[in-house]
């Protein structure tokens, strides 16, 4: 009897376990998340949405397509519950908004600066010149400063011109109107095929010279952690599956993001995105301390705040929960499967 009861008590808590984890269709909460673009970028959010990760942590996701400062405004409001414009939602929270960054896909940027002088050949030679990047206070910037940054150039010493993106950048290479302006390593064949690089050279190569700064990143309210921080924690779960999905899986990765392609975008060119963005992969989904001192402070020089007044690493960023996650994943030895 007592061995039936045991074995009775094993099963109850069996049971339980698969009541936890797997939730009915009618049982599911749905949870709204921003996303920019059907882009490598967000692979690990499109990839757990088809391969049923949130499913199984009790959500049915849906996309909200919005630009970073009203993603981060709904973040505030309480309308939207997670969002992807971590660079708005950084720079929210550096201002004082109650706001964390949970979890960091990407953390080596894999832009070029390249002159369009052959005078030009390092960052020093920079000192004193113009260089176009996208738009002020974008991660091209916060990389070039801290690029500076880490070779002694104090980023003060340059101007910093927006050239918007495409065709704009490639413009000023062309034209030679700029000493120098900032890419996307996939951007470097077709500038090659304009010529656009060839009275210049490559002044430096942020991938190569391992830049750490946390890209794309996910974003929640503080009041939602307080409230139920394992609610939280099970989106970033499902999250963090999709990221190892996508980062391990590239054509069953493409197929996912085709079916959501909404530009016409060529399976081609997906698959080049798809190359220069998982080369900037972190690790696990986190981003060492020192690298987010150093994008506080880089990002708070572009904000012009005081250095005594810049928020504490903790103020602004909670990897707790992803790192929890990684552990109990490596325990469970769970790989992802096509």
């Amino acid at each position: 009897m007592k061995a039936f009861t045991a074995a009775a008590s094993k099963l109850s808590g069996v049971a339980a376990l698969l009541a936890f984890c797997v939730h009915p269709a009618s049982a599911l909460e749905t949870m709204k998340v921003s996303l920019a673009a059907a882009t490598a970028n967000y692979a690990p959010y499109f990839v757990a949405i088809e391969k049923g990760y949130y499913k199984e942590e009790g959500f049915e996701v849906q996309i909200v397509h919005a630009p970073g400062a009203a993603a981060t405004a709904a973040l505030l409001s309480g309308d939207l519950p997670f969002s992807t414009s971590g660079a708005a939602a950084m720079s929210a929270a550096m201002k004082g908004a109650l706001l964390k960054l949970v979890l960091f896909p990407w953390d080596r940027p894999t832009f070029q600066i390249w002159s369009t002088t052959p005078a030009i050949k390092t960052l020093q030679d920079l000192k004193g010149k113009t260089i176009g990047i996208q738009s002020r206070g974008d991660t091209f910037e916060i990389a070039l400063r801290m690029a500076f940054m880490a070779n002694g150039v104090d980023p003060s010493s340059v101007s910093y011109t927006a050239l918007g993106i495409g065709n704009g950048r490639f413009a000023t290479l062309v034209s030679g109107s700029l000493p120098a302006a900032m890419v996307s390593r996939i951007d470097v064949p077709k500038l090659r095929e304009t010529g656009a690089l060839d009275k210049g050279s490559m002044v430096y190569d942020m991938y190569a010279n391992k830049v750490r700064m946390p890209l794309t990143s996910l974003a929640v309210s503080e009041s939602m952690i307080q409230k139920d921080r394992e609610r939280v924690k099970r989106f970033i779960r499902a999250s963090i599956k999709g990221f190892r999905y996508a980062t391990e899986l590239k054509e069953p990765t493409l197929d996912i993001l085709m079916k959501y392609n909404e530009v016409g975008r060529t399976r081609e060119a997906a698959s080049d995105d798809y190359d220069d963005v998982i080369a900037s992969k972190s690790e696990d989904g986190t981003v060492p301390q020192s690298a987010l001192q150093t994008e506080i402070t880089v990002r708070g020089q572009i904000m012009e705040m005081p250095a005594d007044k810049l928020p504490k690493v903790e103020k602004v960023f909670d990897l707790s929960m992803a790192e929890e996650v990684n552990k109990e994943l490596a325990a469970a030895g769970w790989k992802p499967t096509p």
